[in-house]
């Protein structure tokens, strides 16, 4: 039996200014009740963890000070909390960051995404830029067959683009996909795999992803050099998209998205927008019916069970959009890769 450290390094935001993390020594946490210890096999960089090396509104207001980040990760179940039945030690398991209260009136209605008392694991409170960590069990979910555990990590965003996805139709549906960071290139991938007649990818001026987005199977991919909304309109004879998912966190990308959707179509938004206030063209919203919808995260559990579904089949080519992995140690090295966009996900591993 491996006996567990009493104290562990872990890499926290420790200081108020533009990057300001340092390697501190934390206490290994103990479960509650309900809760696993995991340790980590990998966590990998999220677009949030970018905003929160930038420091910019959104972090400042959301994340303390002295708080261990990072929440797409996964790992092995080495400690179990007094009540768990669900797990045993040595299971593989990937996190659903969402923490919910399971007692307010959204959860009781089944919509735990969107709990009213909810906070985000590695945002608002200790995550996996850790050896270790504690969440409660039904937060751990188990991993499927099709991906092997070191990219097990990947079902966060992959979750993510799904639940975008699925705010509009999307079988025998035309697609655009706005902004080709790591969760808009699991978009255009999931978007094949799930019969999307023609699936649109707009970027600024990052070729690196444009052209992953082009591998992936888009069929369309637009830039800086392009008239994005016309080029739309006119690959769509003139009537725009039935679905538009925004996930670049850029005001102009947002615009071009309302602007290319069809009458009565469906924008859905998954960024963070640096600032609060963000213009949005509310008169093209309103008089041509448009369905404009926020998402954050991903249902629980209808989004990861059809993400299990197209992971165990194969349909999403995760190796193609992991470009990168590191240890754990290169942790800056890593969130300025990720800024630099000269890469699809950034893994950061443990083991």
């Amino acid at each position: 039996m491996n006996l567990l450290p009493n104290t562990m390094a872990a890499w926290t935001k420790s200081r108020d200014e533009v990057g300001g993390f340092s390697i501190e020594e934390h206490p290994v946490p103990t479960p509650k009740p309900g809760e696993v210890l995991i340790k980590t096999k990998s966590t990998s960089v999220c677009g949030t963890d970018l905003h929160i090396w930038k420091w910019d509104q959104w972090s400042r207001e959301n994340v303390p000070l002295g708080t261990v980040t990072g929440h797409e990760t996964c790992g092995e179940v080495v400690g179990l909390g007094e009540g768990v039945n669900t797990h045993t030690l040595g299971d593989i398991v990937a996190i659903e960051c969402h923490l919910a209260c399971w007692n307010c009136p959204r959860c009781d209605e089944g919509n735990a995404h969107i709990c009213e008392n909810g906070s985000i694991f590695g945002v608002h409170g200790n995550g996996a830029f850790a050896p270790y960590f504690t969440v409660p069990a039904v937060n751990a979910r188990h991993v499927p067959k099709g991906i092997e555990p070191g990219q097990a990590s990947i079902q966060d965003p992959l979750g993510n683009a799904i639940h975008t996805l699925t705010g509009g139709p999307i079988e025998g549906a035309t697609v655009a996909v706005h902004g080709l960071g790591p969760i808009g290139l699991f978009a255009v991938s999931a978007a094949k795999a799930m019969g999307a007649t023609t699936v649109i990818g707009v970027d600024w001026d990052n070729e690196y992803r444009m052209q992953l987005a082009r591998e992936l199977g888009a069929d369309l991919v637009l830039g800086k050099d392009n008239d994005v909304v016309k080029e739309i309109l006119e690959a769509t004879e003139g009537r725009g998209v039935d679905n538009s998912c925004e996930f670049s966190g850029s005001p102009a990308a947002l615009d071009n998205a309302v602007r290319s959707t069809r009458m009565g179509g469906y924008v859905n938004i998954l960024s963070v927008y640096g600032q609060e206030m963000t213009e949005i063209p509310m008169n093209e919203v309103v008089f041509r019916y448009l369905h404009l919808k926020g998402i954050n995260g991903r249902k629980m559990w209808s989004t990861w069970d059809k993400m299990h579904e197209l992971l165990e089949d194969g349909n999403i080519d995760v190796e193609k959009i992991v470009t990168h992995r590191m240890p754990i140690s290169n942790f800056e090295d890593g969130i300025k890769l990720a800024m630099s966009g000269n890469c699809g996900k950034v893994v950061l591993d443990f083991d």
